[in-house]
């Protein structure tokens, strides 16, 4: 008979609910983790609160590729691990149900999730990037004046160059500041610096104020009967305070959107489809780019002497041109000569560079194109690991999941990062280090999916060692005994 049967509803039922919990519970740590790395670019920007909920939104549309593995994981070893400890597993497999039989609802379940990840991954997650960087990029040009950073000479003020050698957030106050005043269009003509300056933005938002103190205003006096003075002959003025407000004036903090086809090239923000195209793009641009790159190398540098004579030129002699050189002709060819090798040398590390900038962005195409497929087969994979784990340590509730999870998803993604950053660098094929933490999840997934099918526990690492020293004592006796009959049989 057809139809979902009372012991795969009873599963369905015990899995969505802290499946549900465990996902919003993730996504939510994870969003204050993103919160935490950019609240720098969002705090004193004048934001709306609607501009803040959907960079929100689409920042946590963007955290689902690690949050879903994880719901997955946690929420298999929380079913199992409820159904072993209260002895449930037990009785079904006295009724002569299987663990495999008890896992398929929930891997019928995993299809559809892992299914809906692929799509989730080609369609709705390159948009979600590409509304979530293009407004994190409008943000950060966003009331620019609190991004003036230690050591750093700021230009979001126009014809304004500021620099302070330290900076407290908290109170807003720099040390060590310089400031350069480019409005009057004559150069480095009017210099102020001071030991202190607290830095505030007028109540009406049009004006950044900056009180200084301690400090001292360099300003060079100009001619304007005589615009040909030389800067040396020109005189100065100085001028010390011990308090001074200056207002520079700000843009205005109307937001403004970035049209997003700017960053339509970027590989995160491409699906399937076009990542296929642009690869092949890259690809052909790379090779015609270095055959002109190379051809140009050996034409002007490699085979100059050679495109210079003519046909007809009969063959010359070095060695007996140069000896017949005098002493400064000599010189002067010993020059042109390293001048020619350094350019060659410049053109070449130039065309090196270039070549290694294509491939990191060819393998940054590569990497996105194969996440596509591989948070499918992890959220996939990661719940033979939870359900088979869960019926072995017979452990259920919140704790032993979740500790679990967090640990083993955190190698996971340790091991998926350096696969990637392989890839990125052209250390690894895209294939091997895309793919090797997925493999590495299927490993021990089919090895607990066989221990919890034969009711066996997971070794300790002191049994596995051990187990290792009896196999390699019980070998080699074996090969003693062996060649000991064999001898005696001679």
């Amino acid at each position: 008979m057809l139809g979902i049967k009372k012991l795969d509803r009873l599963i369905i039922k015990s899995y969505i609910s802290p499946f549900i919990i465990t996902f919003f519970v993730t996504t939510f740590i994870l969003l204050l983790q993103f919160l935490w790395k950019y609240i720098d670019d969002l705090v004193g920007k004048g934001l709306d609160w609607n501009i803040v909920v959907e960079l929100l939104f689409y920042a946590s549309m963007g955290l689902l590729e690690m949050s879903l593995p994880l719901a997955i994981l946690a929420a298999s070893i929380f079913v199992y691990g409820n159904l072993a400890e209260n002895n449930e597993l037990i009785a079904m497999k006295s009724a002569g149900i299987s663990l495999p039989r008890m896992m398929r609802p929930l891997i019928f379940v995993n299809i559809v999730i892992a299914s809906f990840a692929f799509v989730y991954s080609n369609n709705v997650l390159p948009y979600s990037n590409l509304r979530l960087w293009s407004l994190m990029f409008d943000v950060r040009r966003q009331r620019p004046e609190v991004n003036i950073k230690e050591g750093v000479f700021f230009d979001g003020i126009e014809k304004i160059r500021i620099k302070t050698e330290k900076k407290n957030p908290q109170t807003n106050m720099m040390y060590s500041i310089m400031i350069y005043d480019h409005r009057s269009d004559n150069g480095n003509t009017n210099v102020t610096i001071a030991d202190s300056a607290l830095m505030q933005v007028t109540p009406n938002e049009q004006f950044l104020m900056l009180t200084l103190y301690n400090g001292i205003r360099y300003d060079d006096l100009f001619d304007n009967t005589n615009p040909r003075e030389t800067r040396e002959k020109r005189p100065f003025r100085q001028q010390k305070f011990s308090k001074q407000e200056v207002l520079f004036a700000l843009d205005p903090t109307e937001f403004n959107r970035t049209n997003l086809e700017l960053f339509r090239h970027n590989a995160r923000m491409q699906n399937m489809t076009q990542l296929v195209t642009t690869l092949d793009s890259i690809k052909k641009n790379k090779v015609v780019s270095n055959d002109k790159a190379f051809q140009h190398f050996f034409t002007y540098n490699v085979f100059k002497s050679l495109n210079t004579r003519s046909e007809k030129t009969s063959p010359i002699s070095i060695d007996s041109l140069f000896e017949n050189m005098s002493e400064v002709q000599k010189i002067q060819a010993f020059s042109r000569a390293k001048n020619f090798a350094r350019s060659a040398e410049s053109y070449l590390t130039t065309a090196v560079d270039d070549i290694v900038d294509q491939n990191i962005e060819f393998n940054k195409h590569k990497i996105e194109l194969h996440k596509k497929f591989t948070l499918a087969f992890s959220c996939f994979i990661m719940f033979f690991v939870g359900a088979p784990f869960g019926a072995i340590v017979r452990k259920g509730g919140l704790g032993v999941p979740i500790i679990f999870s967090f640990i083993f998803f955190l190698v996971y993604y340790i091991i998926s990062m350096i696969g990637e950053k392989g890839v990125k660098s052209a250390e690894m094929n895209a294939v091997v280090g895309m793919w090797f933490a997925t493999f590495i999840v299927f490993i021990i997934g089919v090895y607990f999916t066989f221990l919890a099918t034969k009711d066996r526990i997971i070794t300790s690492p002191k049994q596995l060692v051990e187990n290792l020293k009896k196999y390699r004592i019980s070998k080699i006796i074996k090969r003693v005994t062996q060649s000991y009959s064999q001898k005696k049989h001679c």
